[in-house]
């Protein structure tokens, strides 16, 4: 008899074990089904602006793994101005982030430099005397008094990283040139 209860106490330790177990096991599936089939549904919103060709509010579905050029080119893609190199385009997007793609401010120093180095040439063959600082090369600028190739390399040099002259002036930013060298110089310049 005593037999018998100790037999009936284990088989019933067993089921109540494997009962907890199996609802263990059972629950733990449940919570890791539910929060996947939420997150499916759920969105991220980017505002795109600047030099893209349509400016706008892009959506994507959260659980892949979106970057900023996605983001870009559902916007259209860049326009001709942007200035890719600003941006990490590599970078992780995430809910209400705006992404904006600057312009190419160089595009505009250049169109303002071939517009005054039009208008300097202009100028140029009316007094062919002055020589003009922003389209001279290295012999024309070794004709100036006070130059020679270095300062002429220097100028060049200067005029290619921070666009032409706006006055002659300007000329003494240029390393080694001082007043004294510009008052020699500057009445055979022109900008």
């Amino acid at each position: 008899m005593k037999k018998k209860i100790l037999v009936a106490i284990i088989g019933i330790g067993i089921i109540v074990t494997a009962f907890i177990y199996i609802s263990i096991y059972f629950s733990n599936e449940e919570v890791a089904v539910q929060p996947a089939q939420e997150v499916d549904d759920a969105q991220v919103a980017v505002y795109v602006s600047g030099a893209v060709k349509t400016p706008a509010v892009v959506k994507f579905n959260a659980r892949e793994d979106f970057r900023l050029v996605d983001a870009v080119n559902a916007a259209g893609g860049m326009t001709e101005l942007a200035d890719a190199e600003m941006v990490n385009l590599a970078e992780k997007i995430h809910d209400g982030q705006h992404i904006h793609i600057p312009t190419k401010d160089i595009h505009f120093r250049e169109i303002a430099a071939s517009s005054d180095e039009k208008n300097s040439s202009e100028k140029n063959s009316s007094s062919s005397d002055l020589i003009n600082i922003n389209t001279a090369d290295e012999k024309e600028l070794q004709k100036i008094k006070g130059i020679g190739p270095a300062l002429a390399g220097r100028i060049i040099e200067y005029r290619e990283s921070h666009g032409a002259f706006k006055s002659i002036d300007e000329i003494k930013k240029v390393r080694g040139i001082g007043d004294k060298t510009f008052e020699k110089m500057k009445d055979q310049i022109e900008t």
